[in-house]
């Protein structure tokens, strides 16, 4: 009935202006009352919002897993543009299977702008084979700092933080260039250094030695350039600058639009609804997808089984002519049945 439909409407209202929002219940309901709102939208729990399937081609996406509670993790794919949700897919973290299964219900992009996990890339190449890849500056010079610390003890360390430093100052082509000429130069002044080894019979106190023959002297400042080196060999680290990209519209260098727009909104409700049971909190993360997608149109999503669910069929218990596995009759006491178990039947007479 239209009536009905217009009351259930504006009670999904409420209970999101609750859910997502910053007021009380009490604010929200007309009496005053939280449990009454929390019996009148108890039912609101039962709508697994889904956003439409994506039909048309975006120039970027910008796609990125968030942890939560319970084991969970939460994959949002967004337009990197805009900002609206395209997409979301939970999984136990962030693996090539999980972003195949995100991947796989949109149109190829023409650039992906990730953090850079494996499973992210791996899932891009073989979904989207020609889709290009713009890693996250902001997430490369987080690994730098996380190789080499925001001080660096060593001399060539400090240099090479400098070049990550430098990451996010890079506006055009030009500068781009004179980038990869200072990595370049600083591989010429310290590759030896980088190649330089330690062999367990030289080091016998090191726990590495226990299981290696020999290990880098300085493991992390060749991580640290052998990552920057292969991203910028790759074109990964500057393709928001190449024309035949920018020429579709503008490719972002960052992933902070999803950060800011979504995961932070994410984190921001599970903080305030802090001791959700796991399937609320996975309907709470679903509405904040929902509603920054395109169109977002709760109403639609209502349907009569969502405050009428089915009763469910109580479960046989196996044939009705053989014995039962439980129930809620006493056994008798018959001594020539096989099957009777001697001590399990009614007694009468004095306790002994």
């Amino acid at each position: 009935m239209p009536q009905e439909r217009a009351a259930r409407a504006r009670m999904l209202d409420e209970f999101l202006t609750w859910l997502l929002g910053r007021q009380p219940q009490c604010a929200i309901d007309p009496s005053g009352d939280s449990r009454a709102l929390r019996k009148r939208t108890a039912w609101c729990w039962n709508i697994h919002p889904r956003i439409p399937s994506v039909t048309a081609r975006h120039h970027t996406v910008m796609a990125d897993g968030t942890y939560m509670d319970h084991g969970w993790c939460l994959i949002i794919a967004i337009d990197g543009e805009t900002g609206e949700t395209l997409d979301f897919q939970w999984c136990g973290h962030e693996s090539k299977a999980a972003y195949t299964a995100l991947f796989s219900r949109m149109p190829a992009p023409d650039v992906l702008v990730t953090d850079g996990l494996r499973g992210a890339e791996t899932a891009c190449r073989e979904t989207w084979p020609g889709t290009r890849i713009q890693r996250c500056l902001v997430h490369v010079q987080r690994n730098t700092r996380t190789d080499l610390t925001s001080n660096p003890r060593l001399e060539a360390g400090r240099q090479l933080k400098k070049l990550s430093d430098r990451l996010t100052k890079v506006r055009d082509g030009e500068t781009a260039v004179r980038w990869g000429e200072a990595l370049n130069a600083w591989h010429v002044a310290w590759g030896p250094f980088i190649n330089e080894r330690t062999w367990a019979k030289d080091d016998p106190d090191n726990p590495k030695a226990m299981k290696r023959q020999w290990w880098w002297t300085h493991e992390d400042v060749r991580r640290c350039y052998r990552r920057l080196e292969k991203l910028f060999r790759e074109g990964k680290l500057f393709a928001f600058l190449e024309p035949a990209l920018t020429a579709g519209g503008p490719v972002a260098r960052t992933t902070n639009r999803l950060e800011g727009g979504v995961n932070s909104p994410l984190k921001h409700v599970l903080l305030d609804h802090r001791g959700l049971p796991e399937e609320h909190m996975r309907r709470a993360c679903e509405w904040v997808c929902y509603m920054r997608s395109r169109n977002p149109d709760p109403a639609s999503l209502i349907k009569p089984e969502h405050w009428k669910p089915a009763k469910s069929a109580p479960e046989p218990d196996g044939d009705d002519d053989g014995p039962r596995s439980y129930d809620t009759g006493i056994q008798s006491n018959n001594h020539d049945d096989p099957t009777s178990e001697p001590g399990f039947y009614i007694r009468k007479g004095h306790v002994r």
